[in-house]
């Protein structure tokens, strides 16, 4: 559907992008301004949402984010827009519905509201994205796209975000578009598209149950956090908050929420994915399919996470089907990537296991639909006798991807011992993970190791020990800095930091 956004009125030239480098620009910040604001930051309460993770039995927290400059943080938002939708070029040119894409993928995971016969459109498979971008010597290097209905992040990015740059509010940082905002937008469009610009259009956020993965146990979620329904709210929207069991069709195959007709639905699960939906999905599902309801975003869209597709990327570069700018974009921000266990030829896969003993220590084999760094395998942390085995029993099981090793750079973090106060510096590796909406990029969720940390190659994620941060972006250098770099610090406890 037409959502009156061009997707692509930030793009930049594309040869442009393909010498992007982006760089954490904290180090060139004066001095003065970085030790009021650590100071500011240390003598503030412990926040809530920043993440804290134990290091031999120290809980660590960072006080500071990454800072980005906003010309870099502009292209790095061109790129990561274009990339996604070449990745839908290079579905489409397999696959012409969702069904096909998920054979063609290897595609096993159930997905209820997922309609097989629907045509691939990059509109609605790009709408809603979070990828996740190592940097090295400077250089943006995507690992995955992460397009899903379970993205991490949402509400504490800009939450993160607001609170530093409310440390010293007249230094000149300043957050991102946020993220929650970004998307009541993206709703609000949806909804006019859907309804026309007169009164009405209602959009339903579920209540549901789903596995709370800690606990093990069922518990309750609510999609409209106080913080989504507030701007949610502000933005004009009608929101119902009705429980999936509570769903239902009328006569004319409309969704009936809380006895009212819905137009839209914002899919967004906490947790495992929801269980004992009562019928809930059955509702969904044939409102979908009849055209009553837009669902925002789609489930389809979560193949597109798939590294799979980082192949076929790359296959298309070698076969010459993209242009050259865009053969550069996939071949600079990409690392090398191959599958294993898609293509039923056995030569191909004989030549690739090959290749991958040859060039072990230059590799890492990964899940091609997978998170929280499960089943990764370094070739250089795996012997020489166990790594071909170990990458086919791997292959086996689902498809894998063969990827160039990204020799990620490192940042100087701070940090402090919430139990002590004692305060730490450590070199860490970090991930940079915008949020792109609509093709704009939104708030930037940032993870980053805590002290200790090995030289060598980890996965960076919260399940092995990495710290949820956000990013500040710094206005492009000028021959006068702002006057007065501190002002009055306003309020340090921020309530949306603590505890909100």
């Amino acid at each position: 559907m037409n959502t009156g956004l061009d997707l692509f009125s930030v793009v930049i030239d594309r040869e442009d992008l393909s010498d992007l480098l982006v760089h954490d620009v904290w180090d060139t910040l004066p001095e003065e301004l970085r030790e009021e604001f650590l100071n500011r930051r240390t003598a503030s309460a412990d926040w809530e949402s920043c993440s804290c993770q134990e290091s031999d039995g120290r809980r660590w927290e960072p006080l500071r984010p990454v800072v980005i400059g906003e010309g870099a943080y502009r292209r790095l938002e061109s790129l990561a827009a274009r990339l996604l939708h070449l990745a839908v070029d290079s579905c489409r040119r397999r696959a012409s519905t969702v069904g096909e894409l998920c054979r063609a993928l290897g595609f096993r995971h159930d997905h209820p509201l997922m309609d097989l016969d629907r045509p691939l459109v990059a509109a609605e498979l790009t709408r809603y994205a979070r990828p996740d971008i190592l940097i090295e010597q400077g250089r943006p290097r995507f690992l995955e796209f992460n397009n899903c209905t379970r993205l991490g992040g949402v509400t504490v990015t800009p939450q993160l975000a607001e609170a530093y740059a409310g440390l010293c509010p007249q230094s000149g940082l300043y957050p991102p578009p946020s993220v929650v905002t970004a998307r009541s937008a993206a709703l609000a469009r949806t909804l006019r598209a859907k309804v026309g610009h007169g009164d009405g259009g209602r959009i339903l956020m579920p209540v549901y149950r789903a596995i709370d993965k800690p606990a093990g146990t069922v518990r309750r979620y609510e999609t409209a956090r106080p913080t989504i329904l507030a701007d949610a709210q502000r933005m004009g929207l009608e929101v119902v908050q009705a429980d999936l069991v509570d769903l239902r069709l009328d006569a004319a195959g409309r969704l009936l929420a809380a006895d009212v007709p819905i137009d839209l639905v914002l899919i967004e699960w906490g947790g495992s994915r929801p269980v004992d939906d009562g019928g809930g999905f059955d509702a969904l599902r044939a409102a979908d399919r009849a055209g009553t309801i837009e669902l925002f975003p789609r489930t389809e869209s979560a193949m597109i996470s798939s590294k799979a597709i980082l192949s076929w990327l790359h296959e298309d570069c070698d076969a010459g089907v993209l242009a050259a700018a865009d053969r550069a974009l996939v071949r600079t921000h990409i690392p090398w990537t191959v599958c294993l266990g898609l293509d039923g030829d056995p030569a191909a896969q004989g030549k690739l296991l090959r290749m991958a003993t040859g060039e072990r220590d230059r590799l890492v084999a990964k899940p091609a639909m997978g998170n929280a760094g499960r089943g990764v395998l370094f070739g250089n942390q795996t012997s020489t006798q166990d790594w071909p085995s170990a990458v086919v029993d791997a292959a086996r099981e689902s498809p894998m991807v063969l990827q160039h090793r990204v020799e990620s750079d490192r940042m100087t973090m701070p940090f402090r011992d919430r139990d002590s106060g004692q305060r730490v510096t450590a070199q860490v590796p970090f991930v940079l993970s915008p949020f792109i909406i609509d093709g704009a990029a939104a708030s930037l969720a940032v993870r980053h190791m805590s002290p200790g940390v090995p030289a060598e190659d980890v996965v960076i994620s919260a399940g092995r020990g990495a710290c949820q941060s956000t990013a500040l972006l710094a206005p492009e250098p000028s021959t006068h800095p702002p006057r007065g770099w501190f002002g009055d610090g306003g309020q340090i406890d921020r309530p949306g930091v603590n505890g909100k």
